[in-house]
């Protein structure tokens, strides 16, 4: 007796064999599909820097000597209001102190941005980064975990970022440090490349494996753009910083007292390119008037700035 055809069946060894060609000819175009909806970047640059320092404040180098950093980088559209970002960069810096040692870093970040509405916008971010130079240290390895909420409406931007950081010290006895960073930031936008921008942090760092690394910092930036020319742009600036470690003992303090700095840094940055293809330039120079009950760290300083870059 025949089979109605609402009866019929196809046995699943047969169906695979049918749908496999199938799936062969379709997954490289999904798979071509999902690779264009990222987008790749590279950056390539050169610096160089001239200071009177002999020692480092920051995330930046403050000291003499040139260097050279590659970033390369992929964000991805992972739906109408999510996009991810991975990027990985490495870096070498030459001191032109012959007893600093180079200074070669690599570091790895991955953000995820979501747009809740046309105002409303959260990022949450993770980073790792080797031998970098920090305030309490010429070389350690960082591992931080962080969010940043930004409003904006118009030409009106607020940030507020939160992060938590992990340190791990490339010193003889291997300490670690631990602790976060508070940012606050506005700025107002008043014509393409031009805007005005104000900046808060506050930084805290503990170390129980060696104490005299910890600290506590403010910073306060005020930086303006002003273009020029065609893609030139000067951007003068003012920064404050003062900062107090937890055991340091003020060398040449009549009274013993832990040491404590802070100074302010007028200044002005000269850019030319664009911000997101092609080549690009930047030189700064800033003049710190210091200040502090440590002998060897109250002298004004001077630092200049080159760097030359392309992206791709």
């Amino acid at each position: 007796m025949m089979k109605s055809v609402g009866q019929a069946r196809v046995h699943p060894l047969k169906l695979a064999a049918l749908t496999a060609p199938l799936s062969c000819m379709f997954a490289p175009a999904a798979l071509a599909q999902e690779l264009n909806d990222i987008d790749f970047d590279l950056a390539l640059e050169i610096r160089g820097v001239e200071s009177d320092l002999d020692f480092d404040e920051g995330e930046e180098i403050d000291s003499s000597g040139i260097g050279a950093r590659v970033r390369v980088g992929a964000n991805w559209q992972a739906g109408y209001d999510t996009s991810v970002r991975v990027r990985a960069d490495a870096s070498i810096f030459e001191f032109r102190d012959d007893e600093r040692d180079s200074l070669d870093s690599v570091g790895g970040r991955v953000e995820v941005t979501h747009q809740y509405s046309d105002e409303v916008q959260v990022r949450g971010f993770v980073r790792r980064v080797e031998n970098v130079a920090l305030l309490e240290a010429n070389s350690a390895d960082q591992t931080s975990v962080g969010a940043r909420l930004q409003w904006q409406k118009d030409n009106d931007r607020v940030r507020v970022t939160g992060e938590y950081r992990n340190r791990e010290y490339d010193t003889a006895t291997g300490g670690n440090g631990e602790g976060y960073r508070a940012i606050a930031q506005y700025n107002r936008r008043i014509a393409p490349y031009q805007w005005i921008r104000f900046e808060l942090r506050h930084e805290d760092n503990e170390s129980e494996d060696e104490p005299r690394r910890s600290y506590n910092r403010q910073i306060a930036h005020l930086r303006y753009s002003q273009p020029v020319a065609k893609r030139l742009r000067l951007r003068p600036s003012l920064e404050y910083r003062q900062w107090k470690y937890d055991a340091r003992i003020a060398q040449g303090d009549p009274e013993g007292d832990l040491r404590e700095d802070n100074y302010v840094a007028p200044g002005v940055d000269i850019a030319w390119g664009s911000a997101t293809r092609g080549p690009y330039a930047t030189a700064s120079a800033e003049y710190r008037f210091r200040q502090s009950n440590d002998e060897r760290f109250g002298s004004d300083a001077v630092r200049v700035g080159l760097r030359v870059g392309y992206r791709f």
